[in-house]
């Protein structure tokens, strides 16, 4: 049997939906300098040829000295964004931490295969094999943290941050009240190589649109963002979450829009109540031709806007689309590096991303102002 589409528990409620999740905290670390949090776009770091690197922080500012030894570079990276979220979000206990990743701790997973090759299989350190499992950074936040609750990590490929954010809005049905969730991502230089090789990338003109591409190959890249979530609206909360779908290979753009339709209709919204459209071309002709044939439904509608221009695509890019949402809905601003249409929202009310990957993982997320 293949499984065509996935559908949110929730939808199959007669009394539709769920409760609101607001965002009270968020963390990100991309290759932009989004470390910085009064940086909204007013200065763009450019690709590396065909691929991003993420920005690094000084880790020191927040993480122990002896623990940062130990960690590699996602770890370093999924633990640092989740401080920012929980200090951002003034709280020190969460009733859950759920991280989603495609290829995990991807940099030990590598060195502890090369030492096995380089040694013959003998003499081998464990903590490169300890640390590459995909749940490491969920576990090393709870362990600094303290957190002895619900702690999952979900490896879904292209919904790998979907999910998580599925799984923190049904616990908070069954009562929890602050659940910390993120996407981490990471490459290494043999990764790139290897995906070149493969004819996987290509370097973005800066004269060519990143939604007008007609030639293969993305622009890999990395970074995580986490989140610090609550059922119920504080002073400190950001924007609230409306819900989440997520779409297994749909045959055409007709059947995306279709679902689309039948999304917002559930929470008593049309295309036309939606102020901006974030839509996840990644440059690459082939995963972008569904999206492209449905870019000018969007814009008789809305406003269309794009962010893989700036983030690069990875298996959890949706996790930097939902912290450009929630900043845009913070700010109340749509930075022009973003802009695929003309025209400009008057106001910003309610954002919604539509993401895909690899042309077979695609997803609506709906956050609006709280």
């Amino acid at each position: 049997m293949v499984l065509e589409e996935t559908v949110h528990p929730y939808y199959l409620r007669k009394h539709n939906i769920l409760s609101k999740a607001y965002i009270n905290g968020t963390g990100c670390i991309s290759p932009q300098n989004t470390i910085d949090s009064d940086w909204f776009f007013d200065s763009i770091n450019p690709a590396k040829g065909d691929y991003f690197d993420a920005i690094e922080p000084s880790y020191k500012e927040f993480i122990a000295p002896n623990l940062l030894r130990r960690m590699g570079r996602a770890i370093k990276m999924g633990v640092a964004a989740a401080n920012i979220a929980i200090q951002q979000a003034e709280t020190q206990k969460v009733d859950a931490i759920i991280t989603g990743t495609g290829l995990g701790c991807f940099e030990d997973s590598e060195r502890f295969l090369l030492a096995m090759l380089n040694n013959d299989e003998q003499f081998l350190t464990p903590t490169s094999f300890i640390q590459s499992t995909h749940n490491t950074v969920g576990s090393q936040i709870a362990l600094i943290m303290k957190c002895h609750d619900y702690n999952f990590t979900y490896v879904h490929r292209g919904f790998s941050f979907e999910s998580t954010l599925q799984d923190a809005l049904m616990l908070f049905e069954e009562g929890k009240e602050t659940i910390l969730i993120g996407g981490i991502e990471e490459h290494t230089p043999n990764f790139i190589i290897l995906n070149r090789k493969a004819l996987k990338f290509q370097e973005v003109l800066t004269d060519r649109p990143i939604w007008k591409s007609s030639t293969p190959g993305i622009q890999m890249s990395e970074g995580t963002a986490f989140f610090v979530l609550n059922k119920t609206k504080t002073s400190k909360s950001l924007a609230s979450v409306d819900g989440i779908q997520t779409l297994y290979k749909p045959k055409t753009a007709a059947d995306i829009l279709n679902k689309l339709v039948a999304f917002l209709k559930l929470r008593d919204l049309s295309l036309s109540d939606i102020d901006v459209t974030l839509m996840g071309f990644s440059s690459d002709v082939n995963f972008d031709s569904k999206l492209q044939e449905l870019l000018p439904a969007i814009e008789e509608e809305t406003v269309a806007a794009c962010y893989k221009n700036v983030c690069g695509e990875y298996h959890t890019a949706s996790a930097f689309a939902m912290w450009v949402a929630t900043k845009i809905i913070e700010k109340q601003k749509l930075p022009k590096v973003l802009m695929i249409s003309d025209k400009e929202p008057d106001s910003i009310k309610n954002v919604l991303i539509i993401n895909q990957y690899l042309g077979i993982n695609y997803s609506f997320t709906l956050l609006s102002q709280c």
